[in-house]
């Protein structure tokens, strides 16, 4: 089992959410090299991998070819914490961090990592990044821009919208150019829901948020960047 997975982007990508696609694939990948992919933690354990949060940072887009690097850092009972390089022929160009959970298939409720005995001898580098994905808190007022329902083609293996959906849509309002996205995936949708986006200005990018139809907080997102059109 390798500590460092690394696999071969598309040609080129001029978006987060591109790059967001890329690392999803490494993810995958990964999950399957070191045996803990979304068929064997639900046959085996009865529970599924859901991305809660995530931070993706890059100081250019690739114009060509480009790679992604990924690995775990040690898991906590609650977290599993997953790092990503992005790099093309000239040299790095962003980094990526992303927590996930697992989470009970039938009861869709967190449960604790201390009881899936594979994860605790998995191979890790070190020394460890430190960086995390950190807690989003909206602007009080922000305003409709969108309405969107979830079609049968943005839903994954877990039944559920797939986060790099999320993305897509949210980065659809934000100016063109950010470099820089912050986001956090509160509570699940399903395919036909309905989700309104809201969005507010934040010095050079934007808040987004999905609210579903209860009123509930899907997604929180937060776009920056320097290369802003």
């Amino acid at each position: 089992m390798r500590q460092i997975l690394e696999i071969s982007g598309p040609n080129g990508a001029d978006s987060l959410s591109a790059l967001m696609s890329a690392l999803q694939e490494a993810a995958v990948a990964h999950a399957l090299e070191l045996h803990i992919d979304h068929d064997r933690m639900l046959e085996d354990f009865g529970c599924l991998w859901m991305i809660v949060r995530c931070r993706l940072c890059v100081t250019r887009f690739p114009n060509g070819r480009f790679f992604v690097r990924t690995w775990l850092r040690k898991p906590s009972a609650v977290v599993s914490i997953r790092d990503f390089s992005i790099y093309d022929e000239m040299g790095e160009l962003g980094t990526a961090v992303q927590s996930w959970v697992l989470v009970d298939a039938a009861e869709r409720r967190i449960i604790s990592m201390k009881n899936i005995a594979p994860l605790w001898d998995l191979p890790t580098p070190a020394p460890e990044r430190k960086e995390q994905p950190r807690r989003l808190v909206m602007p009080q007022e922000l305003t409709e821009r969108a309405r969107w329902t979830v079609t049968p083609e943005e839903i994954d293996s877990n039944g559920h919208l797939n986060n790099v959906a999320y993305v897509r849509r949210a980065e659809a309002l934000a100016p063109k150019g950010c470099t820089e996205l912050s986001v956090m995936f509160d509570r699940e949708c399903f395919v036909g829901q309905t989700l309104r986006l809201k969005s507010a200005p934040q010095g050079d990018g934007c808040f987004v948020c999905g609210i579903k139809e209860d009123g509930e907080e899907s997604f929180r997102a937060c776009f920056r960047g320097s290369n802003i059109i």
